[in-house]
């Protein structure tokens, strides 16, 4: 099976924020229950380095982002 590497795009949050919330269930990918909605985590994550793996169907194999982290 093939895959691409591309820029997420606003139309791939469903399958992003499903995939999210199975890393969420398993118990050590974050101390949340669920994944966030939209608006939050676009507010939390940097509009460069979003990335998403795709198959050649278009599902979302995979994603990553990038979040700011304070410097104090």
């Amino acid at each position: 099976m093939g895959y691409v590497i591309e820029e997420m795009q606003r139309r791939d949050w469903s399958q992003v924020r499903a995939i999210y919330g199975e890393g969420l269930a398993s118990g050590i990918a974050a101390f949340m229950l669920a994944p966030p909605v939209w608006k939050v985590w676009d507010e939390g994550h940097l509009s460069l380095g979003r990335t998403v793996a795709r198959d050649s169907t278009g599902r979302v194999l995979g994603w990553s982002a990038l979040a700011p982290v304070p410097d104090n």
